[in-house]
């Protein structure tokens, strides 16, 4: 996160009942624009949603702890904002990398930047999701005008979120890593 090419930012730490220290690695760094909210554990719904309440923002994005932004992730989703400000989801194509140095590519670079025609319809050419937690960004009022995670959900939170985002607005993409 701190490598981004877009510094203005806020980042909120949720430690979800963790016990791998990651409390003591985030109390570590001297940056006045880092913030810890520790909960017991509720699960990643929960944590995304306390996540939510406690930006400052107007953007929200999420950074799962076994993901990484490029650099010019946050760049990105702030050119599709300024392209597309009505939209309710900005998400960008993402990289798979599994053990052994496989990566797998997930993105559709045919069109450029754009509004999806439709979410759902993109999904289904895609046959998979076009952007994953850790690639997409969202207005802070939309994450809560649509209710925010659903704590009862087991799978595919993020999946159900983007779907309820999608029925009441347009979905910005790009096709950049």
């Amino acid at each position: 996160v701190l490598a981004q090419t877009f510094q203005d930012f806020e980042v909120i730490v949720v430690d979800d009942g963790s016990t791998d220290d990651g409390a003591e690695v985030v109390r570590g760094f001297d940056d006045s624009r880092i913030r810890l909210t520790q909960q017991e554990n509720q699960g990643v719904s929960a944590a995304r949603n306390r996540g939510i309440a406690a930006a400052r923002a107007e953007l929200v994005a999420f950074l799962d702890a076994d993901d990484e932004w490029l650099p010019g992730f946050l760049e990105t989703i702030l050119r599709l904002r300024t392209l597309y400000p009505g939209a309710g989801l900005y998400g960008t194509a993402y990289e798979v990398h599994f053990p052994g140095s496989i990566v797998q590519r997930v993105y559709v670079k045919d069109e450029g930047d754009r509004l999806l025609s439709s979410y759902f319809g993109a999904l289904v050419n895609f046959g998979s999701n076009i952007f994953n937690s850790s690639s997409f960004a969202a207005p802070k009022n939309v994450l809560i005008g649509v209710g925010g995670y659903f704590l009862g959900e087991k799978w595919n939170e993020d999946g159900t979120l983007w779907g309820k985002i999608a029925l009441q607005y347009p979905v910005a993409y790009s096709p950049v890593v």
